[in-house]
C-alpha cells in the first residue's frame, strides 16, 4: 500500500496497523496468485487490487463503526472474491463477520486466505442470497457487487435485526438516476435511507457512494 492510498484512507477515518496491513498484503498476494485459474477479479485489476478493491471495501469501515456496536455480527452478502468482507474483517477486529457466496470454489479460496492471514473474526458460508438465515440475525449487511438494487434490497433487509443497516455500493450514475422501483422496495420493506456516503478513490475523477438503509420496526 503506497502513501497516497494511506492518505486517502486516513481522510476517510481508516488507519490500518502494521499487522492489519500485513494481513491484507497476504490476501492481495493470494488473490493475484489464484486469479489466473479462478477468475476472481478482472485481470486488468490485478495491478490495482489495493485501490480498486481493498480500499473501496474499507470505505465502509467508518460507517459500520457508526451504525453497529462492537461485537455485532455483520454479513457480507454475495462476497465473491471476499469484497468487502475480507478487508473489513481485517480492519474491524471488534466485529464478527459472516461471508456468504453461492460458489464453492470462491468460498474455499476465502477460507484459505483467512487462514493464511490469521483472521479469526470471519467465517465463510456457501449459500445464495435469500436462502437464509430463516430469522433476522445481523446488525449490518453489506453488498458491493450486486444486480438491481430493488431486487437485492428486500433480501438483505430481511436478514437484519430491527434497527440494522444495509450498506450498498453504488456508482455516481446510479445515485443520480431516478429509481421509483427502489423507492417502492424501500416502502415495502419498511426501510429508510439513513445516509448517502460519498468518497473518491485515488486517481479517479468521479465519486463513489455507499448507501446506508436502516430497517425500521413494524
Amino acid at each position: 500500500m503506497n502513501e497516497e492510498l494511506k492518505a486517502a484512507l486516513a481522510g476517510w477515518g481508516v488507519t490500518l496497523t502494521p499487522a492489519q496491513e500485513g494481513r491484507l498484503e497476504i490476501y492481495a498476494a493470494r488473490l493475484i496468485e489464484s486469479n489466473a485459474v479462478m477468475n476472481l477479479i478482472s485481470q486488468a485489476d490485478e495491478a490495482a487490487v489495493w485501490p480498486r478493491h481493498i480500499a473501496d471495501s474499507l470505505a465502509a469501515a467508518p460507517l459500520l463503526r457508526r451504525y453497529a456496536k462492537p461485537g455485532a455480527l455483520i454479513c457480507d452478502s454475495g462476497t465473491g472474491a471476499g469484497f468487502p468482507g475480507v478487508p473489513l474483517a481485517a480492519a474491524l477486529e471488534e466485529y464478527r463477520f459472516e461471508l456468504v457466496d453461492s460458489i464453492g470454489k470462491r468460498c474455499a479460496f476465502i477460507s484459505g486466505a483467512l487462514a493464511a492471514m490469521g483472521t479469526e473474526n470471519a467465517a465463510v458460508f456457501q449459500r445464495r442470497v435469500g436462502e437464509g438465515p430463516k430469522a433476522p440475525r445481523y446488525a449490518a449487511v453489506t453488498e458491493r457487487a450486486m444486480g438491481k438494487l430493488e431486487n437485492i434490497l428486500p433480501q438483505c433487509l430481511n436478514m437484519l435485526t430491527e434497527g440494522g443497516v444495509f450498506l450498498a455500493w453504488q456508482s455516481a450514475a446510479q445515485v443520480a438516476s431516478v429509481r421509483p422501483e427502489v423507492e417502492k422496495a424501500m416502502a415495502a420493506a419498511r426501510a429508510v435511507l439513513a445516509e448517502k456516503a460519498g468518497y473518491r478513490l485515488p486517481g479517479e475523477k468521479e465519486d463513489r457512494f455507499i448507501l446506508v438503509f436502516r430497517k425500521q420496526g413494524r
